[in-house]
């Protein structure tokens, strides 16, 4: 026989039933919690993990509970593992991954894969 005996009727009630905070507040809420992890130094996988944990907690998807933690580690100047990315593959929404001049490689290798795949659908039609 079980300590705690389950009812029904328990698992329909919220875990928390204070306030309902706005889509906003819970974004403020997770960045200042961001922050304060941030005190500590670079954020580890499991950190990370827990965080978006607690972001999930707050009604935050995944995706936005990372973009909030990219970003303020950004802000604060804690290395992204972007960074570690070789130049002509950062992505083009960084400011700095704009190349002025495209790699020789990656002038060569555009066509080909343009010409291969137009091959590839030629063959296919005939």
């Amino acid at each position: 026989m079980p300590i705690y005996p389950f009812n029904r009727d328990d698992s329909a009630k919220p875990i928390h039933s204070g306030p309902r905070f706005s889509r906003g507040e819970c974004h403020e809420i997770f960045k200042e919690m961001v922050r304060a992890e941030l005190r500590n130094g670079p954020l580890a996988p499991r950190r990370r993990k827990r965080l978006i944990q607690y972001a999930a907690a707050l009604q935050l998807r995944p995706l936005e509970a990372s973009r909030i933690i990219t970003s303020i580690s950004r802000a604060v100047g804690h290395e992204s593992p972007q960074m570690d990315l070789p130049f002509a593959l950062k992505f083009p929404n960084d400011h700095q991954a704009a190349p002025k001049h495209w790699p020789t490689w990656l002038k060569v290798l555009i066509p080909l894969l343009a010409a291969f795949a137009a091959d590839q659908i030629i063959r296919g039609l005939f």
